[in-house]
């Protein structure tokens, strides 16, 4: 909208004791019509009732009524021909059709810094104050918001596994264990592991299922990880003499020739205090027991089920070493509940939501949404800045709405189609 006036017109925030024209007549607003682009201070096919007389055609708004005169001097606007209302902010001019008829009007008071917030909002960028309404938002009202928040966060998340389920040529077994493997970066390295993932060959990792040094050969090779100059000099002697790491070796060469693996460059993990090598082992381990496939994840019911399939437990090499020629073992202890958490928030709701979409499942759907209602909050730099706020977060469905409403409303401005900007602006001016 494109100002204030538009905003409280389009929303309904009218008076609590009704609306009258400047005339004192009963004004009643049956439909406020569609906004025209071409022209955003006119609403067309709007209906409204005045003194029980039903009224179909454009409203026009003005912050002042004398721009009625000026803009059709100006600019000729044939819309104001069909105007039935004309809708002001600061003043009550008689304004005529160009015939010369009158024009019923209808002043809508507001506070004058109130249309400078909103202007500043639409045009720098800036954010309504909206943390005082917020507060004292009724309980069930703000239950509603944080409700949609948190179903446009999910369905936000399913669109782009479907764009990797169209990517897999829609095999879902092969989308959940790529969408799972890209999350395995916990946003320290998430972007590294998306790009790994996309490399990963799922037919070839397919056929050597039941081989766990294959798996971890493919792994580590596709992610670079092998090249020798991606060890760190001080693990880089005992690595290659290892003859777990040079079996690795070995088997890649082989397996890249036979299936034209595409190895990307190890250099982008950045390897140091944050090395990849334990969560892409992880990985292998979780592939290699054929836990991770969406049959599984749709017949579970429980929170606990759910960590129990995405826990893996490291054996062997990587039991003792947290990467190629490394001995120490910080790093390699149990799967933390909130870190398989994330991995359900992140990878298991969105794609059952989907998976439920596209099986029309509504079981599967709320079995998806109700599992955020199950698992606790996240606990972020988002969800603090909004709990000092006066909006706190009692489960991962509330931390999820917070993060949409950050995400998509907060950090691009748009106050104008956000719930809580709306609750603050009816009370600003007492609707």
């Amino acid at each position: 909208m494109g100002n204030i006036l538009n905003y409280i017109w389009s929303n309904r925030l009218f008076p609590k004791d009704g609306i009258y024209t400047t005339g004192g007549k009963k004004l009643q607003v049956i439909y406020t019509g569609e906004n025209n682009a071409g022209e955003e201070n006119v609403f067309c096919n709007a209906r409204i009732k005045i003194d029980g007389c039903t009224w179909s055609g454009n409203v026009v708004i003005h912050d002042k009524s004398s721009d009625w005169e000026k803009d059709i001097k100006e600019k000729g606007k044939i819309a104001y021909t069909n105007a039935i209302l004309h809708v002001t902010g600061n003043d009550d001019i008689e304004t005529l059709h160009p015939h010369g008829e009158s024009v019923p009007q209808l002043r809508l008071r507001y506070p004058h810094d109130l249309a400078d917030e909103y202007n500043s909002t639409l045009e720098n960028n800036r954010l309504l104050p909206c943390n005082g309404a917020i507060g004292n938002m009724p309980i069930v009202q703000l239950h509603n918001f944080m409700s949609r928040l948190m179903i446009e966060r999910v369905e936000e998340k399913a669109r782009q596994i479907y764009s990797l389920h169209q990517e897999c040529n829609q095999k879902w077994d092969e989308t959940l264990f790529k969408q799972l493997s890209r999350n395995f970066g916990f946003g320290i390295q998430g972007e590294t592991f998306r790009q790994w993932a996309s490399l990963l060959d799922y037919g070839a990792l397919c056929k050597h299922r039941n081989n766990l040094t294959q798996i971890e050969a493919m792994f580590f090779g596709q992610a670079g990880l092998l090249n020798e100059e991606c060890i760190p000099l001080y693990y880089r002697n005992d690595a290659l003499k290892s003859d777990y790491y040079n079996e690795l070796l070995r088997e890649y060469r082989f397996l890249a020739g036979k299936f034209n693996l595409a190895t990307m460059d190890g250099r982008k993990w950045n390897c140091g205090n944050s090395t990849p090598h334990i969560r892409i082992a992880r990985l292998a381990a979780l592939f290699h027991s054929e836990k991770i496939n969406i049959s599984t994840m749709a017949s579970l019911n429980t929170i606990t089920e759910l960590r129990d399939v995405l826990r893996s437990n490291l054996n062997g090499y990587w039991h003792n070493h947290i990467q190629f020629g490394s001995t120490e073992t910080a790093g390699n202890s149990q799967q933390r509940d909130t870190q398989l958490d994330l991995l359900i928030i992140n990878t298991v709701v969105p794609i059952l939501y989907l998976y439920g979409k596209h099986r029309k499942d509504i079981a599967i759907c709320e079995k998806a949404e109700n599992y955020l209602h199950n698992i606790n909050g996240e606990n972020n730099s988002i969800t603090r800045k909004w709990a000092m706020m006066g909006v706190t977060t009692n489960c991962a469905a509330d931390s999820q709405a917070i993060i949409q409403l950050q995400k998509a409303y907060c950090n691009k401005a748009k106050c104008q189609d956000c719930h809580f900007a709306y609750a603050y602006i009816k009370e600003r001016i007492g609707a």
